[in-house]
């Protein structure tokens, strides 16, 4: 049977049994001017799923707004695995036990899309701290492969996503935009070439 090869954005996954391994666990934080996402995750486990063994991966989120508002969180995936996910939150830092308050369920046994479009898990008011926990497996019958998943946050102006790699916080721009350009300091790079072409123009017409 082949094994899927998950990697998953401002996340955290507790291990490829049913029960977190955490002594593996990578725990990393992005921090925005207004957002931070802190993702606690096994990667190691992430990138071999097989069905019916899920790997979780948690999520918190809170804000530090000047003003009230509402901080809305949403995931994404693009890949050829198929991936079964299971969401929960929780008000609440987790417990051994479970969520101390009682948990919400957001998605249950849920066919992941992988069109790289952002789906809405949740939204909560940016004084609060959310506890998002996914529990990622791969679909039966499914022959592995690879996907990439992605944690957003977005809210007060600014938008953070995580992922194995780490995040990116921005602001006033889908984050979306950095991702696909390969980050901010591309889009650096591009805009200084592209000015440096414009002003190379007009001399070389001066010399022809």
């Amino acid at each position: 049977m082949k094994r899927a090869l998950l990697l998953v954005g401002l996340v955290a996954f507790g291990a490829l049994s049913a029960q977190p391994a955490w002594a593996a666990s990578t725990t990393q934080v992005v921090q925005g001017q207004i957002l931070r996402l802190v993702s606690v995750a096994d990667w190691d486990a992430a990138g071999s799923l097989l069905p019916g063994e899920p790997v979780q991966w948690d999520v918190a989120v809170s804000a530090d707004a000047p003003d009230p508002g509402t901080v809305t969180i949403g995931v994404s995936a693009t890949g050829d695995a198929e991936l079964v996910v299971d969401a929960t939150l929780c008000m609440q830092p987790w417990a051994a036990s479970g969520c101390p308050g009682g948990e919400t369920v957001l998605r249950s046994d849920w066919s992941l899309p992988r069109d790289g479009a952002e789906v809405v898990l949740t939204r909560m008011a940016d004084t609060e701290t959310a506890h998002v926990r996914l529990s990622i497996a791969l679909a039966a019958g499914d022959e592995g492969g690879r996907t990439d998943v992605l944690v957003h946050a977005t809210g007060a102006g600014e938008s953070v996503v995580i992922g194995e790699d780490g995040g990116l916080a921005t602001t006033g721009m889908p984050p979306v935009v950095f991702w696909v350009l390969g980050g901010g300091s591309v889009l650096l790079l591009f805009g200084c070439l592209l000015l440096l072409a414009r002003r190379r123009r007009p001399h070389d017409e001066e010399e022809s």
